[in-house]
């Protein structure tokens, strides 16, 4: 193997660029193909399990649905506006919700399609919401070859106020593994 593979920059892994690359340098230390190689995981969400609307508890946990959007609606207050979609399941329904990019998301967003739904529950109101769920439609859910057990990467609140979430870090991980394959071609 090429040993300065490891040693390239950043910013040449696809998907990272000089902006990104800047910040993953200040809030992570990562400057190089190695130095992301070497970021391992604070934890891992099991993805396995799905949850009925009704088994959900006041608990806040991360829980992983299948189910519909029904209703999609902007609610404006003061000066603030949020998305809230209605997201039932043959059990009950709940509200998924969002405070930013809800243009874009409303115009992502079908009606009736099923999708799997995954975050942190809230209890409000007598009504359980999922605040900005990672989503997508269940035909492509089964059709990605994701790990169940799926790796959370360290962040930080710049990262995540910049978009880069966790899901992207693993999408550059995936990047980088697909880099080092062509190596052994």
């Amino acid at each position: 193997m090429n040993s300065n593979f490891f040693q390239t920059s950043i910013e040449y892994l696809k998907g990272v660029g000089p902006n990104r690359a800047d910040l993953l340098k200040k809030e992570l230390g990562i400057y190089t193909f190695q130095d992301l190689a070497n970021l391992f995981p604070n934890r891992y969400l099991d993805r396995t399990q799905f949850y009925k609307i009704s088994q959900l508890e006041r608990t806040n946990a991360e829980v992983q649905i299948i189910g519909k959007i029904i209703q999609i609606k902007t609610v404006s207050q003061k000066n603030r506006k949020r998305l809230i979609a209605k997201f039932e399941d043959d059990s009950g329904i709940m509200e998924l919700v969002w405070f930013k990019g809800h243009k874009w998301i409303k115009e992502n967003l079908k009606l009736n399609i099923s999708y799997v739904i995954f975050g942190k529950t809230n209890w409000f109101n007598g009504t359980y919401s999922m605040p900005h769920p990672e989503m997508e439609t269940l035909k492509n859910y089964e059709k990605s070859l994701r790990p169940a057990m799926q790796p959370v990467y360290p962040s930080t609140e710049l990262l995540s106020s910049r978009g880069i979430s966790n899901r992207v870090l693993y999408n550059l991980m995936e990047n980088l593994f697909a880099e080092v394959s062509k190596l052994y071609r």
